[in-house]
């Protein structure tokens, strides 16, 4: 029983260690003031003041970052794209392949944010929200 109880506490602490670490990240050149509602915003096609970058399926970054932001799997953003795309109100958007792929973009495209793994994060982007 105790064995038990060590290895329950032992998942405990691990699974926050397992977590990927997210930051929103935006064009050096703006915008810089977004608050998390007007970035949940942008990536839920309620806002156009910028021009949000999604990473593919699969990544823990994805999911952490809409856990956060947005409160929705990727079956529910699945959902919710295909009624956008459907109705003609909206594409999702642009999707890269991982988080490094993420900086890139956001730093190659004038007025576009982004989410990324804070570790793939260099003075090409500027974070402007966090955890």
């Amino acid at each position: 029983m105790k064995t038990l109880r060590m290895i329950a506490l032992a998942g405990l602490f691990a699974a926050p260690l397992s977590m990927a670490d997210v930051v929103v990240i935006a064009h050096p050149n703006g915008p810089d003031n977004l608050s998390e509602n007007d970035v949940r915003d942008l990536y839920l096609n309620r806002s156009n003041a910028a021009t949000p970058f999604e990473i593919a399926k699969g990544s823990d970054v994805r999911r952490e970052f809409h856990d956060w932001i947005t409160g929705r799997s990727n079956s529910q953003l699945q959902s919710f794209w295909a009624e956008q795309t459907f109705t003609g109100e909206g594409q999702p958007p642009a999707e890269v392949s991982d988080s490094a792929r993420m900086v890139d973009e956001v730093a190659a495209t004038p007025n576009s944010v982004g989410y990324a793994d804070p570790a793939d994060v260099d003075d090409s982007v500027e974070v402007i929200l966090t955890p």
